[in-house]
């Protein structure tokens, strides 16, 4: 096969060629943000980007492999050192650590790899690519077994890992088979000698292409698409991996690592970064919003949380959940509440043995046989069968949401029983004296508990803490989670906040327990009956606290940063006697009550289903946008049909002076869509000889005799349309594709 592209080089190709193969690498850099823990994806692309561009240049290589070693090291300096760059001490660290981790690469210690050795080796991973691509590019002319591995490698990711490859894939298979026909379209150039002016790379073929490829795919991802007739593997292995007892979790817990949102029963070693799982696991079915409790832990570590070993788990009835401990029971008979039930769909089957439930638990229903085991300490509801944990595919609830004073919580006293400070109020030995010494400090001005809990919780704000997923520390050994969180990096997520409060209020004696679960989820619908559906992922895993007053029970506080518990608080309740609630304070309830009233009177119900009107909007939009891009297609694929005829139409009643100049050139541009291409080094009357030649005519000669006269004649007399323009339209109806 002839070697033609070393005689002629297409430059617009060439670098047509470059910027798509660059985007299509460019899909396997993008996902690494989200399943790694690494901050400089940017500094990547610039570096990859700068590394085809000296391919697409070809450089002598005594040029360009001293600019792409530069450029690596000044990736490697940027990332890692934060001293100039015309600074050689920072080499000379960085050829030491290459030199020992060298060493380990030949000892198989990859383990001892560090984090500047393998980020080295990713970037002369790129550079080696780089020049693979300009390998298959300009030299073999092949992209397939790239392209395809592209693809098998954006759906793997796409299942596999939170990383939502729905537009990767898209523009993969856009950029893919766009590359595809380019390279055919220049072996055939390449194999059959056709002669391709330089510059004049034919994009006149590669719109076309780029157009129905893009359509075929949009038209692919509106289109309604078929139930998979295959079960999801995905849901069994990762099932598979949280049986073995490594929790996961806003709470991911688990002992340092980049680990997957999501709950685990694990939480003795908090910390870490996680990355976000919108994976779906519960659909709930619910009157009110609220929180889904599953379990309480009482030991803090100083490290994370355990539960004590002896804790009793008895067989219950799932018709009458007992509330007979100071532990089950959430609250006291003094606490207002609502009787409310719900609906648990479990979307994961055999995920999660044990119920999900908000408020105080009253009973269960299920139409799957199962036993109810609960420890009367943590709360934790497990569901058996035959004495091994099964989950429930579906299930309601019946339970009690309270509806909390404050006047009572203020005026609830510390002198609680023994039974809640010795289990409540523990705290290791080691821990650090200046986490109370802060804790006393916040509380310093309140008079009650209810304060106390308050001013702690609302700590987090006012200090400037921030809510943060992927620089979160990992403790060590001589750490505490708590004052590392408090006086160190005070960034974190839920556990963080929580664990801090729980173990804050401790310190200045008022008892808490550290609660698991998951928020109120994602609206999904609103039912016929007014109830609504909301789906529960994994990324609703969450953590809070419980704090307990005496005379009311456990009341639940939200201290996380960018969190929000749904609204248990009243200022007072309504019928409380004159004696234990101030008139003043009476009055100021009634005004709320008469002004909530009055905005229910005003309310007003739409008289149709706005969900409804939005997913036609929807679907017309779509059928439009479709109906309008074939109708673009169309019109430019069969242009040479009808241009003619538009032209004919567009001129016919034009009378201004210009009409014939803007009708001469608008000839020339039809004659040239038409493949009668005037070449630079013809004049004007050179080649209407041969449009004359090519339609067997003679009017292209006295049509541009009249334009030369008016163009060039002194002051420009212009050109009597009407006497030219049979003559112009002799010339249009004479052009055929």
């Amino acid at each position: 096969m002839p070697q033609a592209h070393d005689k002629q080089k297409f430059t617009m190709g060439s670098f047509l060629l470059y910027m798509l193969g660059f985007l299509l690498f460019w899909e396997w850099l993008r996902p690494l943000s989200t399943f790694t823990d690494t901050h400089y994806l940017s500094i990547f692309v610039l570096f990859a980007a700068f590394l085809f561009t000296i391919s697409y240049f070809e450089l002598p290589i005594w040029l360009s492999f001293p600019l792409k070693l530069l450029a690596l090291a000044y990736a490697i300096h940027t990332i890692y050192f934060p001293v100039s760059f015309f600074d050689l001490e920072w080499v000379s660290y960085l050829i030491n650590d290459l030199i020992a981790g060298f060493d380990r690469a030949l000892a198989r210690d990859w383990n001892g790899l560090s984090n500047l050795s393998r980020t080295f080796l990713f970037l002369v991973l790129l550079w080696l690519i780089s020049y693979l691509m300009h390998y298959w590019l300009i030299q073999a002319r092949r992209i397939f077994l790239f392209f395809l591995i592209t693809v098998l490698y954006v759906t793997v990711v796409d299942t596999f890992t939170p990383y939502d490859a729905s537009a990767s894939i898209i523009r993969t298979v856009i950029i893919g088979f766009v590359l595809l026909g380019i390279l055919q379209f220049i072996r055939i150039i390449e194999l059959k000698g056709f002669n391709v002016y330089r510059n004049k790379f034919p994009l006149m073929w590669i719109i076309p292409l780029v157009l129905l490829i893009s359509f075929s795919s949009v038209l692919g991802y509106l289109a309604p698409k078929a139930a998979p007739q295959w079960p999801d593997p995905v849901p069994f292995f990762t099932a598979t991996g949280s049986q073995i007892g490594e929790g996961e979790g806003d709470a991911p817990g688990r002992g340092g690592g980049v680990q997957r949102i999501g709950y685990g029963t694990n939480d003795s070693r908090l910390g870490g970064p996680f990355i976000s799982d919108e994976t779906p696991i519960f659909k709930t079915t619910i009157e009110e919003l609220h929180y889904w409790r599953v379990e309480s832990k009482e030991i803090y570590t100083g490290l994370g949380w355990e539960t004590a070993t002896g804790n009793p788990n008895e067989q219950v009835d799932p018709d009458n959940i007992p509330k007979d401990s100071i532990h089950a029971m959430q609250f006291s008979e003094k606490v207002k509440a609502e009787q409310l039930s719900a609906k648990v769909e479990v979307l994961k089957k055999g995920l999660y043995p044990f119920i999900v439930y908000p408020g105080q638990l009253d009973a269960v229903q299920a139409e799957e046989p199962r036993d109810y085991e609960m420890n009367t300490i943590t709360r934790k509801l497990m569901t058996l069968e035959q004495g091994r944990e099964s989950g429930l595919k579906e299930y309601s609830l019946d339970y009690t949401y309270p509806e909390f004073s404050e006047a009572m919580l203020a005026k609830s006293s510390m002198n609680y029983p023994e039974e809640i400070t010795s289990r409540y109020l523990q705290l290791p030995k080691d821990l650090p004296q200046r986490v109370q010494d802060l804790s006393e400090e916040i509380t310093a001005e309140a008079t009650n508990p209810y304060e106390m809990a308050k001013a702690v919780e609302e700590y987090f704000a006012k200090a400037g803490f921030s809510y943060n997923t992927r620089d979160t520390a990992v403790p060590g050994k001589n750490d505490d989670y708590v004052d590392q969180f408090l006086f160190d990096t005070q960034l974190g997520y839920c556990d963080n906040f929580s664990t801090s409060m729980a173990v804050m209020l401790r310190t200045v004696g008022i008892p808490t327990r550290w609660v698991k679960g998951f928020t109120r989820g994602e609206y999904e619908d609103t039912l016929e009956d007014g109830v609504r559906e909301y789906v529960i992922t994994n990324s609703n895993a969450h953590s809070w606290v419980e704090v307990y007053f005496e005379g009311v029970g456990w009341v639940p506080f939200e201290p996380t940063r960018g969190f929000q518990a749904p609204d248990q608080f009243v200022d007072n309740y309504q019928d409380e006697t004159e004696e234990d609630v101030p008139v003043e304070q009476n009055d100021q309830d009634q005004q709320k009550t008469d002004k909530d009233a009055g905005e229910k009177k005003s309310s007003f119900t739409l008289p149709f289903d706005v969900d409804k009107v939005l997913n036609w909007v929807k679907w017309i939009s779509i059928t439009i946008l479709s109906v309008a891009l074939v109708v673009l297609i169309t019109a430019y694929l069969t242009r040479k049909k009808w241009l003619n005829k538009f032209f004919l139409w567009k001129f016919r009643k034009r009378k201004d002076d210009h009409a014939f100049q803007d009708a001469y050139h608008r000839l020339l541009w039809l004659l040239e869509q038409y493949g009668i291409e005037k070449q630079p080094q013809q004049t004007l009357r050179e080649y209407a000889v041969d449009v004359d030649r090519s339609l067997d005519t003679g009017d292209m000669k006295l049509l541009t005799k009249k334009y030369e006269k008016a163009r060039y004649s002194p002051g420009h007399q212009p050109v009597d349309w009407q006497d030219t323009k049979e003559l112009w339209e002799n010339l249009i109806k004479r052009i055929r594709p």
